[in-house]
C-alpha cells in the first residue's frame, strides 16, 4: 500500500507538471525541482540527471520525470511519474488539434501566449542558476560560507569547464554533443 501511495503522489505531482508546463522541458525544469525535492531527491542528483541528460537520447522533462520517480519508488514509481507528465500533454495537444482554426487568430489567445513566454524564460533562467549553484561551488557551499569566502566556496576547474563551454558553443559553435564528451573527459581525468 506504501508503494502505490508513493506511486500516486509521483502521478500527481508530474501530472500538475505536465499540466502547465509551457515552454518545454528546460521550463519545467524548476517546477520539477521543486515537487523533486519533496521527495528527497537532492539538487546534486538533479544537476547529475542534467549532465546525464545531454547523453541519454529523450526530452529532458520525461527523463527527469523518470529519474525521479525512479530515485524515490523505484520502477513503479518512474512510471507513475513519467505517467504523470505526459498524461497532461496528449489531452492538450488532442484538444488543441481539434479547435486549432478557430482561435488561432484570437487576440485573447496571442495576449495569453505572450505572457507565457517571459515566465517560460525566467523558468529556464531559474533552473540554470539552481544547478549552476549545484555544480560550481564546492561540496557543502552554504549561502553562509559563500559571503564569508566567495573565492574558497567556487569549484575552479568545475567553472573553468562551464566558461570554456559556454565560450566554445556560442563563440565557435562547437557541437553541443562534442563539448560534453570533452567536458566528461576532462572530469573523469582531473576531478577526484
Amino acid at each position: 500500500m506504501t508503494l502505490l501511495l508513493e506511486c500516486l503522489k509521483l502521478l500527481w505531482a508530474f501530472f500538475k507538471i505536465g499540466a502547465v508546463g509551457f515552454g518545454g522541458g528546460y521550463g519545467m525544469l524548476s517546477m520539477i525541482m521543486v515537487e523533486s525535492l519533496k521527495f528527497t531527491v537532492t539538487l546534486e542528483q538533479l544537476a547529475d540527471l542534467n549532465a546525464l541528460d545531454m547523453v541519454i537520447p529523450g526530452p529532458i522533462a520525461i527523463n527527469a520525470a523518470t529519474y525521479v520517480g525512479y530515485l524515490h519508488a523505484g520502477f513503479w514509481g518512474s512510471l507513475a511519474a513519467t505517467l504523470g507528465l505526459i498524461a497532461p500533454s496528449l489531452v492538450i495537444v488532442a484538444l488543441v488539434l481539434r479547435f486549432i482554426d478557430r482561435y488561432r487568430q484570437n487576440h485573447i489567445m496571442q495576449s495569453a501566449l505572450s505572457g507565457i513566454k517571459p515566465a517560460v524564460v525566467g523558468l529556464v533562467a531559474t533552473a540554470s542558476v539552481t544547478i549552476a549553484s549545484g555544480v560550481l561551488f564546492n561540496p557543502g557551499t552554504t549561502w553562509t560560507s559563500l559571503l564569508a569566502d566567495p573565492l574558497g566556496s567556487v569549484s575552479w576547474l568545475l567553472l573553468a569547464i562551464f566558461v570554456a563551454t559556454v565560450v566554445a558553443n556560442v563563440r565557435f559553435k562547437v557541437n553541443p554533443i562534442l563539448l560534453t564528451v570533452i567536458a566528461g573527459v576532462v572530469g573523469a581525468a582531473f576531478i577526484r
